[in-house]
């Protein structure tokens, strides 16, 4: 078989000599003898079963038909080229694509900051989100359908890692005309008797769980009401006066000019979100917003400690 790379370098000795009419300056660019180019062409030559080159005294002149050979030859060189390097780049990480499970806002905060980070740094990589429950996610990441997931509870699953990213605090979002939209925080127990709305996909289901453990009594249990939607037109609803519902940082920055989202201050609890990723996933690409994803949480955590009091933080319960 023949060696392509071999035969890609001679048709540049070729090139060259075509270019200037001369073996001898061909030579001269590629700091090599004029005898290693004349030979290496004549190599070239006798592998394709034609003569490129009618010699002479004064010179080497293309003749018509290696003029239209290596025409053709230089689109066929540069499509191998561009093969070669996206095969490489591939291999480095920078193409590809990151398949991502989310049951996280994309709003504002360390997620949306991170992922546009990633997007900057690897512009050619394709990212694909898919927003589902912990527990469909859980199942797309045990089935390789995802690389990795972004998700409200610690999960735990065999064969995989788990890393806290970040955490947010906790806000109510109530109508604009709220009686509590004045104050500087609230109880959940202030709000006990509203009903609240959660999203059945993405985190819904947990903080629905969060919600009957922190405001069940004794035969009583919070009204809940759960809507087949997204994060916005959750908040919609919440501005139309369907109900309240409980948001995060990253929701709480958006605009929305008919809800006010205020601070829960009773507890200490925050949201905290993860990332859960199979060990053995070869994926190049995940490498790397693995790498970033721990990098700017080091980077995050060094700030808040720098600025920030201590707050004890706890997390929604283990999964597995």
């Amino acid at each position: 078989m023949p060696d392509i790379a071999l035969d890609l370098r001679y048709l540049r000795y070729a090139t060259l000599a075509a270019e200037y009419g001369s073996f001898r300056r061909a030579a001269e660019i590629l700091s090599v003898s004029q005898s290693t180019v004349s030979r290496r062409i004549q190599i070239l030559e006798r592998r394709i079963g034609m003569a490129l080159f009618d010699r002479h005294r004064s010179g080497a002149r293309i003749t018509a038909a290696g003029e239209r050979f290596l025409r053709e030859a230089a689109i066929g060189a540069k499509h191998l080229h561009q093969a070669a390097d996206a095969i490489a780049q591939a291999k480095r990480g920078c193409t590809g694509v990151l398949r991502v499970g989310l049951t996280a806002c994309l709003g504002n905060g360390f997620l949306a900051e991170l992922l546009a980070a990633y997007h900057r740094r690897f512009p050619e990589i394709e990212v694909v989100f898919e927003e589902g429950t912990a527990q469909m996610t859980a199942g797309a990441l045990a089935g390789g359908r995802l690389d990795v997931a972004l998700m409200l509870i610690d999960l735990r699953l065999p064969g995989f890692q788990v890393e806290q990213l970040w955490e947010e605090r906790i806000y109510v979002a109530v109508p604009a005309s709220h009686r509590i939209v004045s104050s500087d925080g609230v109880r959940l127990g202030d709000v006990n008797e509203e009903t609240f709305l959660v999203m059945a996909q993405a985190a819904g289901p947990e903080i629905e769980d969060y919600l009957v453990r922190e405001l069940s009594v004794v035969g009583l249990r919070p009204a809940i009401s759960t809507q087949q939607v997204g994060c916005e037109n959750l908040l919609n609803m919440v501005a139309q006066g369907f109900g309240i519902t409980l948001a995060t940082d990253s929701v709480g920055g958006l605009a929305y000019p008919e809800v006010r989202f205020v601070p829960v201050v009773s507890i200490e609890d925050k949201f905290s979100f993860s990332a859960v990723w199979s060990e053995t996933n070869p994926n190049p690409a995940l490498k790397f917003f693995i790498d970033m994803s721990l990098e700017r949480r080091m980077r995050a955590r060094t700030r808040a400690d720098a600025t920030k009091p201590a707050v004890a933080t706890r997390s929604l319960p283990t999964s597995s």
